[in-house]
């Protein structure tokens, strides 16, 4: 019993101690200076440190883990040990080392215990674009990888083109896409940049989907490769407007990261195909889309997925792939995966896959 009471005393004592100290050391930095106790227990922090860094802002210790989240966390601990000497004013190297060190340890311990609890991200929703020209079966492709295989029914989503809001705009039901078709001249820029703007709102409704993936029909990069090229080279797009689609698609396209796909899929069929399947399905629309106009759509197509196809440039061959990759696809799929790459390519898809069936 002896001992233990001789145990308490001597804990009062050591924090009758401790409070003493602090209190000498806040007289020293002045009355305005209570409230800061907690930035005291950091090493390399005295009187007139802590008169510094409470003039900089930090009321507490809470307020500098918070900056150095803000600003430090992740990056070499020079950084913070720079900012405490040339902008707090501390003047030994060797304080601001040690109150980097300490507030750095403890901002580590603080985040592994919150992420200790934290649930497991879910996997990454993948997305495939499917290119290809006007009547090339692409469709019919989406649909049957549903109909016709059951295993993919639970597993795979299908976004089509978004025609029906094409065909169909606003409360007077304009059809765009007729009207285009119709004046190109007059509505190719109107067309297009609809075009984009329904791709917007067709991402945005289909990425809550809970199928592992998604198969969507073209992309805004088709759009700006193949048919914005083919409109403009046509002189349905006059200079200014090119510039003006061109001045918005980057800056769109790196805010909304859901419209870049995770690969591509290009169906490829002759024109003279496309275009005696286009007459089959009889859509009012394509009435006056000629022949030439889909040799022009293919040719495109093919500069820009295949731009230096004859010498093998322009695309990586899939045998400089790590092995352990490649051997894990089937021949029959790796021998027609193929990797975009070029001057002329958006650099949010470069050395994205491609599969060419």
């Amino acid at each position: 019993m002896e001992k233990r009471k001789e145990k308490v005393k001597r804990v009062k004592g050591g924090l009758k101690k401790r409070r003493r100290g602090l209190s000498r050391r806040q007289k020293e930095t002045g009355g305005d200076m209570e409230g800061n106790d907690d930035l005291l227990t950091i090493p390399g922090v005295g009187p007139k440190n802590l008169r510094k860094l409470v003039e900089k802002g930090f009321t507490g210790m809470a307020e500098l883990k918070q900056f150095y989240k803000d600003k430090f966390h992740g990056k070499s601990t020079e950084t913070m040990v720079e900012y405490l000497q040339s902008s707090v004013g501390i003047i030994h190297k060797n304080h601001a080392e040690s109150i980097t060190t300490f507030i750095q340890e403890s901002v580590d311990e603080e985040l592994k215990v919150l992420n200790s609890g934290a649930r497991p991200k879910p996997k990454k929703r993948l997305t495939f674009c499917v290119e290809g020209n006007i009547s090339v079966g692409k469709t019919t492709f989406l649909k049957r990888i549903v109909s016709d295989t059951i295993e993919l029914r639970d597993l795979v989503e299908v976004v089509p083109e978004p025609i029906d809001k094409w065909q169909d705009v606003g409360p007077d039901h304009f059809n765009i896409l007729d009207a285009f078709y119709a004046d190109p001249s007059r509505y190719a820029y109107t067309f297009q940049n609809y075009v984009f703007v329904t791709r917007v709102m067709q991402e945005r409704e289909s990425s809550g989907g809970l199928k592992p993936l998604r198969l969507m029909e073209r992309s805004v990069f088709s759009d700006r490769m193949v048919f914005v090229r083919a409109v403009h080279e046509a002189k349905w797009m006059n200079e200014m407007e090119i510039s003006i689609y061109d001045s918005w698609f980057d800056p769109v396209v790196s805010v909304l990261p859901g419209l870049i796909p995770d690969a591509f899929i290009y169906l490829r069929a002759s024109p003279d195909t496309c275009h005696k399947r286009m007459m089959h399905r009889k859509r009012e629309e394509e009435g006056g889309v000629s022949l030439d106009y889909l040799y022009d759509l293919h040719e495109k197509h093919e500069s820009w997925l295949f731009p230096f196809e004859s010498g093998n440039h322009g695309v990586l061959s899939v045998s400089k792939l790590p092995s352990n990759l490649d051997n894990s696809l089937h021949p029959d799929i790796r021998d027609r995966v193929f990797y975009l790459e070029g001057d002329h390519m958006h650099s949010s898809i470069q050395k994205g896959p491609c599969f060419d069936s």
